[in-house]
Formats: C-alpha cells, sequence, structure tokens
C-alpha cells in the first residue's frame, strides 16, 4: 500500500487574488489530474495562519490522502492553496512529506493584485464601505512596523506583493528545476500558451487545452449586500468542508451550485466604481516594489511582463 509520499504532486500557490481558483478549475479538468476535492485545502499551514481549515495537519502526513479519495494511481495530484507562498511551515512540510511534488507559483503586478485585495475585503465586509484605498495603503504601511502572527490576512497583503521575499526560499529548498512561475496578466491574455508551458513543466499531455473553453472564476465583484455575500461565503465554505469526502452529495450540490451562483451574483453584485488612487500613494507603492521586482527578474532569470508604475485599474 502506498503512502502520501509515494504520489506525484502539483502544488499551485500564489499569489492570492492571482486567477489561482480559474487555474484550478482548468488543471481539474486535465484527464492526467486528479484535483483534491476542493480547491483550498489548507493543509500544510501553520496551525496559527490566520485562514479557516478543516483538514490542518496536526502530525499525521498521511491524512493528507483523505483530499484526494477517488484518484487513479497514475494520476497527478494537484490542490491550489495560494497561501502556502506565505508559511514557512507549508513550505517546510511539502519538502518533508511531499518529496515528488512540483510548485506552481501564479503571480500578479503587485498594485493591481493590492487593488483587488482591497475590493475582495469589502466584497466580504473585513473592510469598512466608507474606507477609500489610500485610507487602507495608509493603514498597511502603519501595520508594517507592527507584524504580529495570526494577522489577518487583509492586513498583510502590503507586504505579500514582495514576492521574492518568500520565493526565494522556495527555490533554496526546492531547486528551480522544481518550481514553475507563471502570471495572472498572460494567463488572462495568452491562457491556451500559459497552459501548455505548464502542461510540459508538469509532464502531461499538451493538447488538451488545444480547443478548451476558458473561463473566468471567483471574480472579484462589488456587493449590493456585503453582510449577505458573507454569510453565504461562510455557508459555502461549511458546506464543502462537510461534503467534500462525501462524492455522491458533493458532485450534484457542486453542479446545482454552479447553475444558481450566476443569478445570486446579478442579484447581489453592482457596477464597481474605478478606485481612485492618489498620485502620492501610487509613488510611495511603486518605491515600495521596486527593488522586490527587480530581485525577481534575477530569481526566475526572465523579465518580469510588468511594471510596477502600469496602470493598476
Amino acid at each position: 500500500m502506498k503512502n502520501v509520499a509515494d504520489y506525484n504532486y502539483l502544488i499551485v500557490g500564489g499569489t492570492t487574488k492571482a486567477a489561482t481558483t480559474s487555474l484550478f478549475a482548468y488543471l481539474t479538468d486535465h484527464p492526467a489530474i486528479c484535483a483534491a476535492t476542493y480547491k483550498e485545502t489548507r493543509f500544510f499551514l501553520s496551525s496559527d495562519y490566520p485562514l479557516p481549515s478543516k483538514y490542518r495537519y496536526s502530525g499525521d502526513a498521511e491524512a493528507y490522502a483523505s483530499l484526494f479519495p477517488n484518484c487513479g494511481e497514475m494520476q497527478l495530484r494537484m490542490e491550489s492553496t495560494p497561501d502556502y507562498l506565505y508559511c514557512e511551515k507549508a513550505r517546510e512540510r511539502i519538502a518533508k512529506f511531499l518529496p515528488h511534488a512540483k510548485l506552481v507559483f501564479s503571480l500578479r503586478e503587485p498594485i493591481s493584485r493590492l487593488t483587488s485585495w482591497y475590493r475582495f475585503a469589502k466584497q466580504i465586509g473585513k473592510l469598512p464601505q466608507t474606507l477609500s484605498f489610500d485610507a487602507y495603503v495608509e493603514l498597511l504601511f502603519a501595520a508594517l512596523g507592527d507584524k504580529r502572527d495570526g494577522e489577518a490576512q487583509h492586513l498583510q497583503t502590503l507586504q505579500q506583493g514582495c514576492y521574492t521575499v518568500y520565493l526565494k526560499h522556495y527555490f533554496n529548498q526546492f531547486g528551480p528545476a522544481r518550481i514553475h512561475i507563471l502570471f495572472y496578466e498572460e494567463l488572462a491574455a495568452q491562457p491556451a500558451k500559459v497552459m501548455a508551458n505548464l502542461c510540459n513543466f508538469a509532464g502531461i499531455d499538451v493538447d488538451f487545452y488545444a480547443d478548451y473553453t476558458f473561463k473566468v472564476t471567483n471574480r472579484t465583484e462589488k456587493m449590493r449586500n456585503s453582510e449577505l455575500h458573507r454569510k453565504y461565503r461562510d455557508f459555502r465554505f461549511r458546506l464543502r468542508q462537510w461534503t467534500h469526502d462525501k462524492p455522491i452529495i458533493h458532485n450534484p450540490l457542486r453542479t446545482i451550485r454552479r447553475t444558481i451562483e450566476p443569478f445570486y451574483l446579478r442579484l447581489n453584485t453592482q457596477v464597481d466604481e474605478k478606485i481612485q488612487i492618489s498620485e502620492e500613494i501610487r509613488h510611495r507603492l511603486v518605491d515600495y516594489y521596486q527593488c522586490d521586482i527587480e530581485a525577481l527578474s534575477e530569481l526566475i532569470g526572465k523579465p518580469i511582463p510588468w511594471k510596477p508604475s502600469e496602470k493598476s485599474n
């Protein structure tokens, strides 16, 4: 009988707000891949990481197998937890328990990512609707010198856009041959090309995506009623936790959700206003991210497809 360590894995990491949900959906459809029963297992995150999960590592790595109940022996097992990028314990546990794992990190221009997180935090009720983007950024800069363990995710978004700070440890631990970097902007513009490169990295059939229909999922919207949306997300999360290992229940419910959710979103979303960023704040963000972007290009050995001064709206 095989152990968890005996299988091949494709772990999709961060960053957050970089199309990892869409990427998970594309990969799930590939016949050579067996996806975890839900996207963000969060299994290897440290116990104090500020995100909930039903199956957090608690001393038994073999419990990870329960997230892949219907996989074939030869299939590549895949999960996507963006916050693995930022968690030292997750990196160490993946290296220790999944010796054959390959890792994919989807990155996004950091100011654009930050504005997306600002929208998302408002969408789920983590930020007041009256808080401006400039005020949010000031709040984040003020928090830099007061870093606390377990700090809320939406208050870590500024420093989490400095990808090299986190990625360099993955490169040191896993080596460049086991790490694939892709970019949100290129996935949005040329999904077939990006997925072909990813297939080559993963060692699976490239032709599957030649005639594939790429759909965007988990798009950040402005909600009419953010409290209702928070309750909806909480209900969806709890239902998924309960049914993920019960395919007879989980699969029909997932089909129903995919049918109903677009109608719900039409009712509870509204046209989002363009985010206003003062020149002072924009310059401050550009200066903050500039050195890390240069270091990132050097780390991965190729040019970055964006500059921090580019428009983020």
